[in-house]
């Protein structure tokens, strides 16, 4: 057997490792995503502009309270930087995402439909496109990705619909976050005014680890160093005529190794990844009628592996590789 064929049979088993390593990330990236809600309030001292957004704060509360649906766009882009800790070589993997989602708030049902696009930078041959379908009923979750139903049922969770809800995540964040207000924008032609939020990460770190286990409770995640080195950039675009909440952006960075994904192996120890995202939500339709509807074969989902263990994936691939590459190797004997 040559050189050329023992490194593409190593390859099988480093490929499908960063495969993995991708899937769990992309799925970390959304639970993350979904439960960023701040935990910090206003400080003593505060300047003027301060003072301006904690007003128009009572205000954006008062005016959703009764907010009865609302529909939203949503468009995500996401910059991975692959690094091999040995050679100090980068992998630039780049992810768009676009998704259209309603919510009717009296009945507590929310449907998103989201597509996202993965490319290596400069090798776009090497792409991977996914469509998820997902629906929120009450304190049920189903979820289409490319064909397959599952169902995440969390009844013993009081704030699951607080949690998901995109308008509610949202509201919770700029309730609770410190405000300035930064000047004035026109959005999709409704004068806004436009506020931003500081986030103190080390301040909401428990709530949202509290959040992101119970949405994802995969033991062999290390969240606690994960959220170490996150930041989040968040901006709000407030109505000035109705006070409701028009646009946000959350820019989102953090720094993730194999290792605190809960992802072992000889392949993996090297690596690390550094990832970017920015969110940008549009919320519009407020009070029109609203109609989410489950299709008949999400009934038929199958329920979602909570108890999956990212490590025991692992082992399971690597099994399988093994098989692989010895059965690869065989063959190259025999030829």
């Amino acid at each position: 057997m040559n050189r050329l064929q023992i490194k593409r049979a190593k390859n099988i088993y480093a490929d499908s490792s960063i495969d993995l390593i991708m899937k769990s990330l992309m799925l970390l990236t959304l639970v993350l995503l979904l439960c960023s809600n701040g935990s910090l309030g206003l400080a003593n001292n505060v300047t003027f502009d301060e003072l301006m957004a904690s007003a128009l704060r009572s205000l954006v509360v008062d005016s959703s309270a009764d907010l009865k649906s609302y529909s939203f766009d949503m468009e995500m882009s996401q910059e991975i930087d692959l690094v091999n800790l040995s050679t100090n070589e980068t992998q630039k993997l780049c992810t768009r995402s676009l998704g259209y989602g309603m919510a009717n708030m009296t009945q507590k049902a929310l449907k998103l439909y989201m597509a996202s696009l993965s490319h290596t930078l400069g090798d776009k041959d090497d792409t991977s496109a996914i469509a998820i379908e997902e629906y929120l009923i009450n304190d049920t979750i189903y979820m289409k990705v490319d064909g397959n139903w599952t169902v995440i049922e969390m009844p013993g969770i009081a704030d699951t619909w607080a949690t998901q809800n995109a308008m509610t995540q949202q509201l919770d964040m700029f309730n609770q976050s410190r405000l300035t207000l930064i000047g004035s924008e026109n959005v999709e032609g409704d004068d806004c005014y436009k506020v931003r939020a500081e986030i103190n990460m080390e301040a909401m770190s428990d709530q949202l680890l509290e959040d992101v286990t119970s949405l994802l409770p995969m033991k062999s995640i290390n969240y606690n160093e994960i959220f170490r080195n996150m930041t989040l950039d968040i901006c709000y675009w407030i109505t000035k005529d109705t006070h409701l909440l028009k646009k946000t952006e959350i820019i989102e960075s953090f720094a993730v190794t194999p290792q605190s994904l809960g992802i072992t192996g000889n392949q993996s120890e090297d690596m690390e990844m550094n990832i970017k995202s920015t969110v940008t939500m549009l919320f519009e339709g407020f009070n029109e009628s609203v109609t989410v509807s489950l299709p008949s074969e999400a009934t038929k989902a199958q329920p979602f592996p909570m108890g999956l263990i990212a490590s025991e994936e692992v082992s399971t691939i690597r099994d399988d590789n093994e098989t692989l590459i010895n059965g690869t190797l065989k063959n190259d004997v025999i030829a």
